[in-house]
């Protein structure tokens, strides 16, 4: 059996993928406390909305016009 330069032989020897081992890898940071107000205001979630909505629309318009 011939092996192709994505497989590797049998004498190279495998260990597991870089950083699946450091459990510190899977720790999502913290937010900080302005980072929650914003998100959970709503008069700043509604501009957000209104913004993103705003840019799609102007998208949609630009490839269908």
């Amino acid at each position: 059996m011939t092996t192709t330069p994505s497989q590797p032989g049998p004498d190279v020897p495998r260990g597991p993928a870089a950083g699946l081992t450091d459990p510190s890898a899977y720790e999502a940071p913290m937010p900080t406390e302005r980072t929650v107000k914003q998100r959970t205001n709503l008069p700043i979630q509604a501009y957000r909305f209104a913004a993103v909505s705003l840019k799609m629309t102007r998208m949609i318009l630009r490839s269908h016009g």
